[in-house]
């Protein structure tokens, strides 16, 4: 039974999820956290931050390690089948919609209403799971030289996790 209960979370969030991973997270948090009851809010952040350092996509990658923690090697598998189906189907469908709406309307003024809404669901995302996350003033601290070194140097999101992870870990050891 957690098997079709894992397929059918996953493939409600592959189906809502529009503008990819960072689109999903609020919805990945109301299935897994709120709605199923599956994981505590840290265990899912946790879990939310093994995902986005790990390459791939982070909805998939979210999908594998959330079905791998509730029901193992089959539960990874199931999950992450949920996941990605709904995106075939979309993608299908697109493509169709495309095809005839374009001998009759611009299909740029199309995407950008996507990316309006895309760009909504991306900050919601930020919003509710940085809210939550930020839990004392070394977390505001870091989070906000992160952003700042971020916007004026522009360096690779890589450096930006190694010296974060860095800093956690000197903190940790300073205030034990």
């Amino acid at each position: 039974m957690i098997y079709l209960e894992l397929f059918w979370a996953f493939f409600q969030i592959g189906f809502l999820a529009f503008g990819g991973g960072y689109g999903a997270l609020s919805l990945i948090q109301d299935q897994i956290v709120n709605v199923n009851k599956w994981l505590e809010l840290p265990e899912f952040l946790d879990l939310i931050s093994i995902s986005q350092m790990t390459p791939g996509p982070i909805a998939i990658n979210s999908a594998t390690f959330i079905g791998y923690r509730i029901a193992g090697p089959v539960g990874s598998i199931i999950s992450t089948i949920g996941v990605v189906l709904p995106s075939v189907f979309w993608i299908f469908l697109i493509l169709k919609l495309l095809k005839i709406l374009s001998r009759w309307i611009d299909t740029a003024l199309v995407f950008n209403a996507l990316r309006v809404s895309i760009v909504s669901l991306i900050l919601a995302a930020t919003f509710r799971i940085g809210i939550e996350s930020i839990n004392n003033l070394f977390a505001v601290v870091t989070g906000l030289v992160a952003f700042y070194v971020l916007y004026r140097y522009k360096p690779s999101v890589i450096w930006i996790v190694l010296g974060t992870g860095v800093a956690g870990i000197f903190w940790r050891l300073i205030n034990g």
